[in-house]
């Protein structure tokens, strides 16, 4: 089992809880005693020490990267081991309640940011019977969670042609015209001008190759976060940037090891102008608009299982599954 370690001293087993923690590109085994046998309580143990790594983890971060956060990194480390223990067997069916509850929060806030008027209702019901879509919500719903999918899944790659396959995924049968391509035209994001469409490429490649080279010495959320606004200052797609930029910011997070986040409707505006700030370089207010929504992701999900009104996960929606369906994966 997944965490638990036998060992046999002169011929007595002994149980052990057992984790490896990588920080700073540092191993750190974190190790209990559970005992002659497996406790039945064991879920109960994970959960305990679980919080107790948490608090390791988010203590060995560096300072610089606790000032970005004010005091949020322990709210961050705490989510993110929260969402580590529902990768453990005992927790399947908690997991798959957690991903069908945060998909269905994620399109509903991420989508009618854009004003889309799909509802939570129009969301439950496509996950509940996987139809080929014949309505706009329809379509809108299910390319949604097939963008997720793919962005979330093994698939994944950090180039060019993966980002314009997230793209593809969301408009193919909507906006068939621009799905996967590149902008033809210049837009400007309240007020302010982005990337000039001939240079979009260049901006593309450019991005992703800092990411590449910063992926293993920068924290994991705030390299999620600064490559959120410098995508969302090249804006390289005619429309969609904002729902591709979501996607993409949490599959970064996800593939970390991080828990996912949803930026809610009603604090739009405010999320925004923090990115705003962050193009020009001011990053405090998006960093604090993240560890706020991390919080309020919770809440939410949460919220949404005391309401009961879905009882399980769907398997069509694991955070780590794809149907290809009609978009060929490069």
């Amino acid at each position: 089992m997944k965490y638990v370690k036998k060992k046999l001293i002169r011929g007595k087993r002994y149980y052990y809880f057992e984790y490896h923690l990588k920080i700073h590109n540092k191993q750190i085994t974190y190790t209990k005693y559970l005992g002659l046998n497996i406790p039945q309580n064991l879920k109960e143990k994970f959960e305990e020490y679980f919080k107790e790594i948490a608090a390791i983890s988010s203590a060995a971060v560096k300072l610089d990267d606790k000032k970005y956060f004010h005091t949020g990194v322990e709210l961050i480390e705490l989510a993110r081991y929260k969402y580590a223990i529902l990768k453990h067997e005992l927790f399947k069916n908690e997991l798959s309640l957690f991903n069908t509850l945060f998909y269905i929060l994620f399109v509903l806030n991420s989508n009618r940011s854009e004003g889309s008027k799909v509802t939570r209702n129009d969301i439950e019901k496509v996950i509940n019977r996987r139809i080929e879509p014949k309505t706009l919500i329809e379509k809108e719903v299910i390319n949604s969670i097939d963008a997720i999918n793919f962005a979330f899944s093994n698939y994944m790659k950090w180039n060019e042609k993966h980002i314009k396959n997230i793209h593809k995924y969301l408009f193919w049968n909507i906006h068939p015209e621009i799905a996967g391509k590149y902008k033809k035209v210049n837009n400007i994001v309240t007020n302010s001008a982005t990337t000039d469409w001939k240079k979009v490429s260049g901006s593309m490649k450019k991005l992703l190759r800092w990411y590449k080279q910063n992926k293993k010495k920068i924290y994991p959320p705030i390299l999620a976060l600064d490559f959120h606004s410098r995508f969302e200052s090249i804006h390289p797609f005619e429309d969609g940037n904002g729902r591709v930029g979501r996607i993409i910011l949490n599959s970064m997070l996800v593939k970390q090891g991080y828990a996912p986040v949803i930026f809610f409707t009603q604090n739009h505006q405010s999320y925004c102008n923090t990115i705003n700030k962050a193009i020009d370089g001011i990053t405090k207010q998006l960093a604090k608009h993240f560890t706020n929504s991390i919080k309020k992701t919770n809440i939410a999900i949460e919220q949404y299982k005391s309401e009961g009104v879905i009882k399980g996960g769907s398997s069509k929606i694991g955070i780590w599954e794809i149907q290809k369906g009609k978009i060929k994966i490069g």
